[in-house]
């Protein structure tokens, strides 16, 4: 079990906490809930789900019962998504409780809860996410080749590749294919089966809805509406252009990122061979690995710093920019141990229209050196330029 860098208020506030299967969510509720009294509920046991569906006052009942004998405990409602009704037992005794107790509802889907105009509690729970494991949270154990192959989730962290290849199989085949299916109600299943496969294999790069339609044989709009039933599941998240320029004409379709290089893998049928670094393969992956630790970063520290990719109708791009507190960053992902002065002409045709920015290339390499302006560092170096 490692340390996670997601802190929760238990004890002052409660709180939605969401994130894909397999994230560590329980694990997580279970390491920082060792010394309180808990009440648990979990929506995937089909008779509490049945029995709070025909009767939620029951919940209430129960809880109000417990909560007299643990004063100052945590009740944990895992899966919320599959019982909104239930939220609005919750703000009840919230509100009649009056702090004594918090509330945990776990999820791993806000799809739901968004579109059936659930009751959020209006600010009585806090959002967080959970994402798999980072670069600090692996410390000593993290190793680039394993997590650019099988990803960060918890299960295959130290197992067997024989192991990894089989989880994130199922995965990919069980969770993905069948629970989004069903959370999204797609009528073609067909269609939107292959979609996933389409959107593995294009995540971190440029997506163009015609093709996906015309390879799919649905329509433009439903391609869309796919995509964001993977950012309702948490299982991508979109990065949109930046189109603050006055000169440039600029690409304005988003970017998504699967959330787990090992789940994208699966989907996209690319986990027989190990990347080879100097491969273009082997560059697409370290970019996402980037841009998905990023990611996290900006989440877990409560970083309001919105990311974005520029790319102009005549090719110049940055791979990624950041508003940040102290200006915009622009920066430019390299997998190679050299790196040329001509891979960095995106950098200097942004500079043309920001000349404020700050300048960085990020790339797998030992020590930081400037070539001009541009600072190059490694990937290290530039997240804990990031944290700190």
């Amino acid at each position: 079990m490692y340390p996670r860098e997601l802190s929760l208020p238990l004890g002052e506030q409660s709180c939605f906490l969401f994130g894909p299967r397999q994230t560590g969510k329980t694990t997580l509720l279970s390491a920082i809930s060792a010394h309180r009294p808990r009440f648990d509920v979990t929506l995937l046991d089909t008779e509490t789900l049945l029995a709070y569906g025909r009767e939620p006052g029951r919940f209430r009942r129960e809880v109000e019962h417990w909560v007299e004998r643990h004063p100052g405990g945590i009740v944990v409602v895992d899966e919320i998504q599959k019982l909104p009704p239930l939220l609005d037992e919750i703000q009840f005794l919230l509100d009649s409780l009056r702090g004594r107790v918090t509330f945990v509802m776990t999820g791993s889907s806000a799809r739901k809860l968004r579109r059936t105009s659930a009751n959020l509690l209006g600010g009585r729970a806090w959002p967080y996410t959970l994402f798999p494991l980072t670069i600090r949270e692996l410390g000593r154990d993290f190793d680039l080749g394993s997590v650019l192959r099988f990803g960060s989730l918890p299960p295959v962290i130290g197992r067997p590749e024989g192991f990894c290849r089989r989880f994130l199989k199922a995965y990919a085949q069980t969770y993905l294919k069948e629970e989004i299916l069903q959370e999204a109600l797609v009528r073609n299943v067909p269609a939107f089966s292959r979609f996933l496969e389409l959107a593995a294999d294009q995540s971190g790069g440029l997506v163009n809805y015609s093709t996906f339609a015309a390879e799919t044989g649905v329509a433009s709009k439903t391609i869309r509406e796919y995509y964001q039933v993977l950012e309702d599941t948490l299982v991508a998240f979109a990065v949109p252009p930046y189109t603050r320029s006055a000169r440039k004409r600029l690409t304005r379709h988003p970017i998504y990122h699967l959330f787990d290089l090992g789940v994208c893998n699966a989907l996209a049928g690319r986990l027989a061979a190990q990347p080879t670094r100097g491969t273009s393969a082997y560059g697409r992956l370290f970019e996402q690995f980037i841009v998905l630790e990023l990611k996290r970063l900006l989440t877990y520290r409560e970083l309001d710093w919105p990311m974005y990719y520029w790319r102009t109708a005549h090719g110049a791009e940055v791979d990624v920019v950041l508003e940040t507190d102290g200006g915009v960053w622009a920066i430019e992902i390299k997998s190679g141990a050299t790196i040329r002065p001509t891979e960095l002409s995106g950098l200097r045709s942004f500079r043309e229209d920001h000349p404020d920015a700050r300048l960085v290339c990020v790339a797998d390499i030992d020590r930081p050196f400037n070539v001009g302006d541009i600072e190059c560092l490694p990937w290290r170096h530039f997240f804990d330029q990031v944290a700190g």
